[in-house]
């Protein structure tokens, strides 16, 4: 389906065309619809359904039909999918979770409303984004194989 798109085009720049197409349409429709998984998260704990859960819901819906569309027609292949390759332990996602939510609230927003609001010019989400950044880049460029190999003897 995309063989026309690579053969008529360079990888390269159909690579950075396709990313900066994404980027604005997550950038635009993030910032109109206030897309943000803590005040989501704030308005289920309260039991308040609102805007802000209403469009959560409606976005993690699609991306699951999405993906489950994509893999069923044979557009994505799960088999080296690095997340469902490894092998995972409880003691790693329970921590994971708690740093991702202490995080979020200590910015008072997630990743994803982070990059929106640095887009529109706020700084403390510039920063928070930078540090965010900085605080992932060991977990995915070296993986702390060390960190990751005893907590699967601990569980």
């Amino acid at each position: 389906m995309w063989a026309w798109l690579v053969d008529r085009f360079e990888t390269p720049s159909l690579l950075a065309t396709l990313g900066a197409l994404i980027g604005l349409a997550f950038g635009y429709f993030g910032q109109r619809s206030r897309f943000c998984l803590r005040a989501a998260t704030i308005e289920f704990a309260e039991r308040q359904w609102g805007q802000r859960t209403t469009v959560w819901l409606i976005t993690f819906s699609v991306a699951v039909m999405g993906t489950q569309l994509a893999i069923a027609s044979g557009w994505f292949d799960t088999a080296n999918v690095r997340q469902l390759a490894s092998v995972g332990s409880l003691s790693g996602a329970i921590l994971g979770g708690l740093m991702f939510g202490t995080g979020m609230i200590l910015t008072r927003g997630c990743a994803s409303r982070m990059l929106i609001l640095a887009g529109t010019g706020n700084l403390r989400s510039l920063l928070s984004g930078l540090v965010f950044a900085v605080v992932y880049h060991p977990f995915c460029k070296f993986r702390l194989a060390p960190m990751a190999g005893s907590a699967r003897r601990l569980v």
